[in-house]
């Protein structure tokens, strides 16, 4: 049987709001109250209903990322970069591919959005769906309105890359200033 918050409550001896509020950080909880909480949930091994967190917080802590294939040389560590940085800042990521078919990415973007995905870092420029309902940084291509990250040079994206990407992206969904809509980094040298 699946351990509730109501559970926790009651071998807490509190109500479920306060249990609640420990789960969040509330400053104004006590400390002798946060311990006995937090020692219930560790006693039941209570796991927090992520899909009810999404409704309360309106945040599904969910990003894409959509590329025409992971064949490619450099995918392996520009994924593992935006994974990482996605992963550290409390978010997951699905990953998307094309196979170069509009159909595809049209399924991809639809996907996305029916998962309530918060953005999107997009990496097939030849196959950008007409309608996207989430913020969106285009990796290698610009398209008006949307914000977009290049690489300048003959290097290949790099796990450095991907971090980089998936903090921008970050910054967009969260509203915050970025340095314009269209950046250009140096790409990493290549390696012989």
């Amino acid at each position: 049987m699946k351990v509730t918050m109501q559970d926790v409550a009651e071998r807490a001896g509190v109500d479920k709001a306060t249990v609640s509020r420990v789960l969040r950080g509330d400053h104004r909880i006590s400390e002798k109250t946060k311990i006995k909480v937090m020692e219930s949930v560790r006693a039941l091994d209570y796991k927090l209903d992520r899909n009810a967190r999404n409704l309360s917080t309106k945040s599904s802590r969910l990003v894409g990322a959509v590329m025409r294939d992971m064949a490619a040389q450099w995918a392996g560590a520009f994924l593992g970069g935006l994974e990482r940085a996605f992963s550290n800042s409390g978010y997951d990521v699905i990953f998307k591919t094309t196979g170069g078919a509009a159909a595809r990415a049209k399924r991809a973007a639809e996907a996305l959005d029916g998962l309530g995905a918060e953005g999107v870092i997009w990496c097939d420029g030849e196959n950008f769906p007409s309608a996207l309902s989430m913020p969106v940084l285009c990796f290698g291509f610009t398209r008006e309105d949307f914000h977009s990250l290049a690489l300048e040079g003959d290097g290949a994206p790099s796990f450095e890359t991907g971090v980089l990407a998936a903090r921008l992206l970050l910054k967009i969904i969260a509203g915050k200033p970025v340095p314009g809509k269209e950046i250009r980094l140096k790409a990493p040298e290549k390696e012989d």
